[in-house]
């Protein structure tokens, strides 16, 4: 038994000593290569600080799934499977091979869904809040503390620091199980007023300073003939069957007081769902009485935003409420066929006159995540620092990483990255120093090539040589839509989720049957199929069918924080 014992000694002795030699002779310098102790060790290599840029020798693979969207381009010669960013992960020694890939979001979590449920996952891939639960809830995922402690770079820190609620809402039981995708949701989500500028001349209305005055622009877009057309084709105000999820809608209810579909605090601080709350009770009453009014299109409840969208660019619909980028999609087409047309935005008004707080999502609502026992969980790590350093940082080069023009064709090759991890402000910073530049005639104070490119496209549009450049320059100029923003932003008046935390385990079973019951109240209250009263029910309701108890988890979880 004694020599047994040394025996084994020895071995351990004889095996260390190999894998250190191993480990020197790679070159890795703790960058996470995958050596032998990783695969025998899975998590082993980001248990000391490493390079953050690092790169693997020998390489190592990765199996990850993902979805393309439809409005995606390619360079000749390229695709998702091979194009800059594949041959940029190549030279980190990541070979990056896909089990599947759809097109579209839905159809990635619908498949993502079933690769779930089926255990049948890839090394890394994204996931919505609710899939991140399921499969922390599973013990299914790769702890990533120290992964992204010791080789998280200067600028996804810094990120993560921005937006401090993003690496708590990855955090389960004290594990960081996830690498959040941090966005800037303001300019993407936030709702402004846009409104027929054209119409407004030639109706000699004002601007919009209250709800009362939106109402009456509504009513004269509706009845004044502003086409000029001789029929009574036009309506007011632009509506979605999505009432409380779509940014037609949240705008409208903001300017009540309401934010459907988030959490906000009461008087005490205490968190209430937004939805059942009395000021959205006020304005489902105003828009029910604007449909009677034959103020929004009868058919609004069957039109998603697509079909919105033609109403608006045929013009039928002469005011909408949605995000800053609106310029570009759809109001762009209109402008480029008649240059006529005028659109102009504006902050939405309160019912007691000035600006309304609006609403805005948190700015993470998809995860990247390592499936267990992955022997190189850092990998998520580094992806996210190079996406960052390839896109934002000083050493940036996103004329080859993140834009490209081939032709008279601008592509986006920055959607071809695995990973995407966006400073939350980048939006409020680029509307500054452009506005800045403009003011001083000079890019030297732009802190990214992104914002560079930007900048020289509005020189060539003032100077009348690039219309293409009206819908940036409407969207970021000056007086555009993400100025409107920014001085919300530093009057305190965009607000977001005060809950940003995985679904409750009420909420992934009940949320989607509340969902519904919201969804189909307000439209039948909208269209005058239920009466305004019907809202004191539906409140009833969503309390008993599970509300009550996710009122009680969501605070549960505040409390604990």
């Amino acid at each position: 038994m004694k020599q047994r014992k040394s025996m084994s000694k020895w071995l351990l002795s004889v095996m260390m000593l190999a894998l250190v030699l191993s480990a020197c002779s790679t070159g890795n310098n703790g960058s996470g290569g995958d050596s032998p102790s990783n695969a025998d060790n899975p998590g082993a290599a980001v248990s000391e600080p490493g390079d953050p840029f690092g790169t693997y020798d020998p390489p190592i693979t990765i199996d990850a799934v993902r979805y393309v969207g439809e409005e995606v381009k390619f360079p000749a010669g390229q695709d998702i499977k091979d194009n800059v960013w594949t041959e940029l992960y190549k030279e980190m020694g990541i070979n990056l091979n896909y089990k599947w890939i759809v097109t579209g979001s839905e159809q990635y979590e619908s498949k993502l869904n079933i690769a779930i449920a089926s255990n049948d996952l890839p090394d890394i891939m994204q996931v919505n809040a609710t899939q991140l639960r399921q499969l922390a809830d599973a013990g299914q995922l790769e702890d990533l503390t120290a992964a992204f402690d010791n080789y998280a770079s200067e600028d996804l820190k810094m990120v993560m620091d921005i937006e401090k609620n993003a690496l708590p809402s990855a955090t389960f039981d004290g594990k960081l199980l996830a690498i959040p995708s941090t966005q800037p949701v303001i300019g993407g989500s936030a709702p402004l007023v846009w409104v027929r500028e054209d119409w407004m001349e030639k109706l000699n209305l004002p601007e919009p300073s209250s709800m009362d005055d939106l109402i009456a622009i509504a009513e004269a877009f509706a009845k004044q003939d502003p086409d000029g057309n001789g029929k009574a084709d036009t309506y007011g105000l632009a509506l979605t069957k999505d009432i409380g999820l779509n940014a037609s809608s949240v705008g409208f209810f903001n300017g009540f007081g309401g934010f459907p579909q988030i959490w906000v605090e009461d008087a005490a601080g205490n968190l209430q769902f937004g939805s059942i709350q009395p000021e959205m009770k006020e304005a489902l009453g105003k828009l029910q009485e604007m449909f009677q009014n034959k103020l929004i299109d009868p058919e609004f409840g069957v039109k998603d935003t697509v079909k919105v969208f033609e109403s608006v660019t045929t013009n039928k619909i002469g005011m909408i409420i949605g995000p800053s980028w609106y310029p570009a999609w759809p109001l762009w087409d209109m402008v480029k066929e008649d240059e006529n047309v005028k659109w102009k935005s504006y902050p939405v008004p309160s019912v007691d006159g000035g600006a309304a707080t609006v609403q805005m999502p948190f700015a993470v609502s998809q995860y990247y995540v390592v499936k267990k026992g992955y022997s190189n969980p850092e990998v998520i790590v580094k992806l996210a620092n190079l996406y960052y350093e390839k896109l934002y940082s000083e050493n940036a080069e996103f004329d080859k990483y993140g834009q490209v023009v081939e032709g008279d064709t601008s592509i986006g090759v920055n959607k071809y990255s695995l990973v995407e991890v966006v400073n939350p402000n980048k939006d409020l910073i680029r509307q500054e120093e452009l506005e800045k530049a403009l003011e001083s005639g000079s890019d030297a104070e732009i802190s990214s090539a992104e914002t560079v490119i930007m900048y020289k496209e509005f020189q060539e549009y003032l100077a009348g040589n690039n219309p293409l450049g009206w819908s940036g320059y409407a969207a970021n100029g000056p007086d555009g839509s993400m100025k409107q923003l920014r001085l919300l932003n530093d009057e305190g008046k965009v607000t977001t989720n005060a809950y940003v935390g995985a679904p409750t385990e009420t909420m992934a079973d009940r949320k989607a049957t509340l969902d519904r019951l919201e969804q189909e109240t307000f439209i039948k209250i909208i269209l005058g199929e239920a009466s305004l009263d019907s809202f004191d029910e539906f409140v009833a309701n969503w309390k008993k069918l599970g509300g009550d108890q996710i009122t009680e988890e969501v605070n549960a979880w505040k409390a604990a924080r």
